[in-house]
């Protein structure tokens, strides 16, 4: 006779609710579809298409061609600080996984029902930056992992679905890459790389002379014409204001109101020499900025700097 164990109720729970979360209460947005076979191996459970609700029709609308897939697990206790423990094979698996991936964790779902309260759903993508973090912040041969920084989904009386719709929507898209020869892709790559980090400095910074430039470009080891037209770029997309010999970082926010830079800075701060980029900027009043933009960025590589900086902040924080 086969057995069940908590973690199989546990994930029954989580299905339930999920289930009717999405199908249910945000069924105009999300199609959402298990595969069907319940098993206890990291694979996808099911996956998500999207949506779009006819807004004069009631209950009608359209199918979108953006679909990603889940892994969802069920979860005891109500989460703290957005931390989820979980098994190293299942992050293995979405780490390495070519679909778009997403981990559903739905906690707060052990107590008896008539002692229960709402559970709590969280989300979690394994992009590039989740999974640097991951790693750096984890052993190398730890059995368990530990997710730090966990999103939100249905916490209480806060549903942030909208938000979740538009992360999903872009997520989804279609890459457009793809399809390249390696080497125009190795090209755009790096041509990517060098944007992301000229944008991260001046939004370190706050904003960079002409001089200043020159000192990046040769730090980053890009040329004064690549300068030029990474600047130019970034001008054109309005990421940054240009005045005469003065370039300085826009506070633009994106469609669910995060800070621009602070993004790019997550995708590069892991490339960027903080030791030189500090010796670049001399002034004090220059260097409480880069500080102060760095202690919003919750990354192992920051922390690590901070505490091995933390003298140096102090002076700068008491002058």
């Amino acid at each position: 006779m086969s057995k069940f164990n908590k973690q199989n109720r546990l994930d029954e729970k989580a299905i339930s609710t999920i289930s009717d979360y999405f199908m249910n209460k945000h069924g105009d947005k999300f199609d959402l579809q298990f595969h069907g076979i319940k098993d206890n191996t990291p694979d996808t459970d099911g996956f998500l298409r999207l949506r779009e609700p006819h807004q004069d029709k009631q209950m009608q609308g359209e199918y979108l061609n953006q679909v990603v897939f889940f892994q969802l697990k069920g979860y005891e206790k109500p989460i703290i600080d957005n931390t989820y423990n979980c098994s190293r094979r299942l992050i293995e698996f979405c780490k390495g996984i070519n679909l778009p991936t997403i981990l559903f964790v739905v906690a707060n779902v052990g107590s008896k029902p008539e002692k229960q309260n709402d559970p709590q759903i969280y989300w979690y993508h394994f992009s590039n930056v989740n999974i640097e973090i991951l790693n750096k912040t984890n052993k190398e041969k730890s059995k368990n992992i530990r997710i730090p920084n966990l999103n939100p989904l249905r916490v209480g009386r806060g549903d942030f679905i909208d938000q979740f719709y538009i992360h999903i929507k872009n997520l989804a898209k279609k890459n457009e890459f793809l399809d390249l020869p390696k080497e125009i892709l190795d090209i755009a790559v790096k041509l990517k790389n060098n944007i992301l980090l000229v944008a991260s400095i001046i939004y370190l910074a706050g904003r960079v002379t002409k001089a200043e430039r020159k000192a990046i470009a040769k730090m980053l080891k890009v040329t004064d014409r690549q300068m030029s037209d990474i600047l130019s770029s970034l001008h054109t997309q309005q990421l940054i204001y240009k005045d005469k010999n003065i370039y300085i970082f826009k506070l633009a926010k994106d469609e669910i109101k995060r800070d621009v830079g602070l993004l790019l800075l997550y995708e590069t701060i892991n490339k960027i020499d903080l030791d030189k980029l500090f010796s670049l900027f001399p002034s004090h009043k220059q260097k409480l900025q880069i500080y102060k933009n760095l202690a919003q960025v919750r990354h192992p590589v920051v922390f690590e700097y901070l505490d091995k900086e933390a003298g140096k902040l102090l002076k700068y924080a008491k002058k």
